[in-house]
């Protein structure tokens, strides 16, 4: 008689084990989703964040665009091709997409002056975004846009 006490005492022990672990597991496994939903900053993220130079695939005021998001720091060559290029990110159209002689328009949201050149290594012709938040189109370096260069 002992022995079966013994024996469904740490059946029940396991069991109420196993149960805390189901529950452990289930708020887990709740809280991962709910945790990925939250906007994070930082640049390359596909959202166009303060302190972040944006390239968008369509021009501005055409929603439904994707996003390239780039931190302060020049960007001598944007690549031509995947998978070295810097793409587009977010759900709109052109995600995925190489950067490179894609983009249509910016936005600058740091606090530096940003060139957007037509050619690899800042060569070459210009558009030039002012610091806190001018946006518009790329018009010298529309569909030739191939480097970043954040000047004071």
């Amino acid at each position: 008689m002992r022995s079966l006490i013994r024996k469904s005492g740490i059946a029940a022990a396991s069991r109420r084990v196993a149960r805390r672990m189901a529950v452990v597991g289930a708020v887990v496994g709740l809280a991962i989703p709910l945790a990925g939903t939250a906007h994070a900053t930082g640049a390359r993220d596909g959202h166009c964040d303060d302190g972040e130079f944006c390239l968008f695939y369509y021009p501005v005021g055409v929603s439904g665009g994707a996003v390239s998001d780039f931190a302060v720091g020049n960007i001598p060559n944007l690549g031509p091709t995947q998978p070295t290029c810097y793409e587009f990110r977010g759900s709109g159209t052109g995600s995925g997409l190489c950067v490179w002689q894609n983009a249509r328009s910016a936005r600058n949201r740091t606090g530096h002056n940003v060139r957007v050149f037509t050619n690899i290594n800042y060569l070459s012709t210009s558009d030039l975004f002012t610091a806190n938040g001018q946006q518009g189109d790329l018009y010298q370096a529309k569909f030739l846009d191939e480097s970043i260069k954040f000047v004071t």
